[in-house]
């Protein structure tokens, strides 16, 4: 009777670090945590899959925020809680489709929805709060006139945000 032993030893996740382009090293990963903004936009899935194959990749913890604009201006309170209550429905489904993925390849995530008219200043809070590592997050891609007329949500994060940003078109 033959038997047989098979060790199993937890995979190393390795990244590649470089002080420079001369000096360049595997070390352990240093992605533990990975947060994209969500809107359910065609860009927001696009960047979605980027982060769940870097999670999965890496070992990573995913979270996913939804950052639904409130006006800090008075409107008629009825009619914005209408609009806020749909958002909250149609966001809701988005995080169960994205759940789905998530556990369909073993990576941890977690899902947030916010009510907030700083969209950007709380994306920063919560790298800030709960530790990410980095952000993957879904860009128009909008230049020119368009990007200094509409702002852009990227370009700002990407520059206040404490750590890397990808922006995935």
């Amino acid at each position: 009777m033959l038997f047989s032993i098979k060790l199993f030893m937890a995979e190393t996740k390795l990244q590649i670090i470089c002080r420079d382009l001369n000096y360049c090293q595997e070390v352990d990963s240093t992605i533990k945590h990975i947060l994209v903004p969500y809107d359910d936009s065609q860009y927001s899935n696009r960047a979605f899959v980027y982060a769940l194959d870097l999670a999965k990749k890496y070992g990573a913890d995913l979270s996913v925020i939804s950052i639904m604009y409130s006006s800090p201006l008075p409107t008629h309170i009825q009619h914005q809680t209408t609009i806020d209550d749909e958002k909250k429905k149609v966001m809701e489904k988005s995080f169960k489709r994205l759940h789905n993925a998530a556990k369909k390849f073993g990576v941890p995530i977690k899902t947030q929805m916010l009510m907030e008219s700083a969209i950007v200043d709380n994306i920063v809070s919560f790298v800030s709060s709960y530790k990410v590592n980095l952000i993957v997050m879904g860009t128009r891609g909008r230049g020119g006139p368009n990007r200094l007329m509409f702002g852009s949500v990227a370009m700002a994060t990407s520059q206040k945000a404490p750590c890397p940003v990808m922006l995935v078109k």
